[in-house]
């Protein structure tokens, strides 16, 4: 149980603390709004023939020349301002370091990022690789990758590229093994490859073959004469980001690129996400306490292990199943607040996601509350051996929920509940609970008015 004991920042378990260590610079084992580029055509006077007169087919662009590379490179400010977080550790390289050899399924690496194979064995004219990280310790909280190729002609460029995605599809859901570290990935790409731009995505696993939470999503598409690979691996969906990474890129890239489509209305992008979370001190007040401990997280805990009811687990706080067990959402924070780290009277939790549409947010929370048979009055344990709480199932209206949770100490009713309440607006899933003595119901809802508040409709 998670409602009388604190979780480490940012914590991911000894086998992610392995994982996620600062590898080699080209594989994945080495939030934020996705700001697409504005492109528009460059004004110039009309070249158009007369009407009812067939004009000129429009000449092909020139190759751009190796040496102009550079100039398509995103600098880091770009992509802080893409993922939503300071990703300030930079590295540069020129040449590409992983080959499809170093994974146990050499047909599938290039999923992992691009490789020498995937470049024709060095057939490029000129190549840069660039990744933005930060890290927690020794572990990795963002990692953002540009892989940028030229080659002589487009038609090498084009060659080259479909050689390497088109098979990509037959890939999907199957596992890949790096050989460099024993990392393992489930592979994501159910789309169709058979374009000038492909994405796809892989989930990283723990040693029993469950998503570990940290995910990293692929975008690559080839233009002109110029291959372009764009990755980000964080603990939330990166898609939203490598999408707008990879559009600005190919800006760049002549022939000019149509303007991007709008954001839709009532949409909250993934770098706002912070502005559902209310502070520290607005809490306190609320709840007539002076919470002095605070700590952040960026990924939903695991489901708790509730034995035969662990079909019940969303009720002891909706947890990664809740949000999306293959990370779907594309930013996720969670805050626990009370009044020290070992003497508290008060544990005040907000967590927020969003999505990539309200649909899928909607969806989400209608698929939490599914299986719950057997579940309301429940007893489960928690880590005190005489401490347990009895389960409520949800009361649902609409687009929110609330239940409760009761504790019991040696089989009878203590003063001690949580409360819940759980909603979803526009393209968020939003989560507000406070476990305390007595009954919080009142607060729980003026705190998550507040967090929706925040949210478009």
């Amino acid at each position: 149980m998670m409602h009388r004991r604190r979780r480490l920042l940012l914590a991911v378990g000894s086998a992610a603390a392995i994982v996620l260590t600062l590898a080699a610079c080209g594989s994945h084992t080495t939030s934020g709004t996705a700001v697409r580029a504005q492109k528009t055509a460059i004004p110039h006077e009309s070249t158009a023939a007369p009407t009812g007169q067939p004009g000129p087919p429009p000449a092909p662009p020139k190759p751009l020349v190796a040496s102009e590379i550079r100039k398509l490179v995103l600098q880091t400010d770009d992509v802080n301002d893409i993922v939503g977080m300071t990703l300030a550790d930079r590295s540069e390289f020129q040449s590409p370091a992983v080959s499809a050899r170093d994974y146990n399924n050499s047909k599938c690496a290039i999923t992992m990022g691009i490789n020498k194979e995937a470049l024709g064995n060095g057939e490029f004219t000129a190549f840069r690789q660039v990744q933005n990280k930060a890290s927690k310790g020794d572990s990795l909280v963002g990692l953002f990758t540009q892989n940028i190729a030229t080659f002589e002609t487009p038609a090498k460029a084009s060659e080259l590229f479909h050689q390497a995605y088109n098979s990509v599809g037959q890939c999907n859901s199957t596992t890949i093994t790096s050989k460099t570290d024993n990392t393992s990935w489930k592979i994501l790409a159910p789309g169709s490859f058979h374009g000038d731009a492909v994405t796809f995505g892989s989930l990283q696993l723990t040693d029993k073959n469950q998503p570990l939470g940290w995910r990293c999503d692929n975008d690559a598409r080839v233009k002109n004469n110029v291959i372009v690979e764009v990755w980000f691996c964080s603990w939330a969906n990166g898609g939203p980001a490598v999408a707008a990474g990879l559009d600005q890129i190919s800006a760049r890239i002549p022939p000019a690129d149509k303007p991007a489509p709008p954001e839709p209305a009532g949409f909250l992008t993934p770098n706002k996400i912070k502005s559902i979370i209310l502070e520290v001190d607005q809490v306190g007040k609320m709840v007539g306490a002076n919470l002095g401990d605070s700590n952040t997280y960026l990924s939903p805990a695991n489901p708790p292990d509730l034995g035969d009811k662990s079909n019940c687990s969303v009720l002891d706080g909706p947890n990664a199943n809740s949000f999306g067990i293959n990370v779907d959402y594309t930013a996720y924070r969670q805050t626990d607040y009370r009044e020290n780290t070992d003497s508290y009277q008060h544990v005040v939790t907000q967590q927020a996601a969003t999505y990539a549409d309200a649909q899928t947010a909607s969806g989400k929370f209608q698929n939490a509350f599914k299986g719950l048979n057997g579940c309301d009055g429940a007893v489960v344990p928690t880590a005190t051996a005489n401490l347990q709480f009895r389960l409520q199932v949800p009361t649902v209206t609409g687009n929110s929920a609330q239940w409760s949770l009761i504790e019991l100490t040696d089989g009878q009713p203590d003063t001690w509940r949580c409360v819940f309440d759980f909603r979803t607006q526009s393209n968020v899933l939003f989560v507000a609970k406070i476990c305390q003595f007595g009954n919080p119901t009142d607060i729980v809802r003026q705190i998550a008015d507040q967090m929706a508040s925040s949210i478009p409709k």
